[in-house]
């Protein structure tokens, strides 16, 4: 098998500039000789009048589990602030629309939000159909922000990470992805000043909650892939994975989660402002298992949604 990196990474080596007022980018010319595309997993079409249903959103959230969406939907809803339903589309209440079997997906005013599901394969369905869907309808400067847990690298336990750059399980600064028989190498980075931005929204809106920068590791494993010592399998010992915790740690990765990567290498192969913001249920350099109490987690589940609503208010002028 050969082995491809990407055309767009010898010249991508930093973010690019914003423009403002730019379309949400697709890179597929056989999408403009369709008759119509067929958004699969999320139940549109681009022969729909998608312009009158997404054209408005500025912002894209999305994080694993459906019922945490929802909920960061109707947290979305409270604090933007009450409106009539009819003044933007599916107004300012949190509105389930699509087909709900694969992605529960909702719209809140300019803010649209979906559940992507566990790992990279589910992550990226999403944002191949979302991406398109918000293209066909014209929306132009959307900031998508990927909202999760994790588990720290050297960072205690409730803490909020905003992702500078993605690393793979072989500690690269890349997302790797066989295509057809080659295998092709994309970029995994994010935009930093984005992620300073938010942190500075976050400080300045929440007093209680500690953000913190860094990069993350994506795995394509819970268990093994991320050097756990409890799953089903285990070929390597305490001594294996506390070498290969503390090399993280050293190489300024300051947490572990399962999406980061691909999400930044899908963003930034199409020049689209990101961030990842994950809050940290442990700290690996101390265990593997989480032993937050039910209440401690509640509440950290909700820390990267508030940080980033921190910011979408600071946008938004709120």
């Amino acid at each position: 098998m050969k082995t491809v990196v990407s055309k767009e990474t010898s010249r991508k080596t930093s973010v690019a500039a914003f423009s403002v007022h730019r379309r949400v980018p697709v890179r597929n010319e056989f999408l403009a000789g369709m008759d119509s595309d067929f958004l699969y997993h999320l139940g549109f079409s681009s022969s729909q009048d998608l312009k009158s249903m997404f054209g408005d959103v500025k912002f894209f959230c999305c994080g694993g589990s459906a019922q945490r969406m929802g909920e960061f939907a109707q947290k979305v809803a409270n604090e933007i602030g009450p409106r009539g339903e009819g003044e933007l589309p599916f107004g300012l209440k949190p509105c389930k629309i699509g087909k709900t079997d694969r992605y529960s997906i909702f719209k809140v005013g300019p803010v649209l939000i979906s559940n992507h599901g566990m790992g990279m394969p589910s992550m990226s369905i999403l944002l191949h159909e979302v991406t398109k869907a918000l293209h066909y309808a014209d929306a132009k400067d959307v900031t998508y922000f990927r909202l999760g847990s994790s588990g720290g690298v050297g960072v205690s336990p409730g803490t909020v990470l905003l992702t500078t750059e993605g690393m793979n399980g072989l500690v690269e600064p890349h997302y790797s992805l066989p295509i057809l028989g080659k295998m092709v190498h994309r970029p995994a980075i994010l935009d930093v000043s984005l992620a300073e931005s938010i942190v500075t929204a976050a400080k300045k809106r929440l007093q209680d909650v500690k953000v913190e920068m860094g990069k993350t590791m994506g795995a394509d494993c819970f268990y093994e892939g991320q050097g756990r010592l409890d799953g089903a399998l285990c070929a390597y010992n305490e001594d294996d994975k506390m070498q290969f915790l503390r090399l993280l740690n050293k190489r300024g990765i300051r947490n572990i989660e399962m999406e980061a990567t691909m999400f930044a290498a899908f963003t930034h192969e199409l020049n689209i402002r990101a961030a990842v913001a994950c809050v940290t249920l442990l700290n690996r350099l101390e265990g593997d298992q989480v032993l937050a109490t039910p209440e401690e987690l509640e509440e950290w589940d909700e820390r990267p949604g508030d940080v980033v609503l921190a910011y979408i208010k600071e946008e938004l002028g709120l």
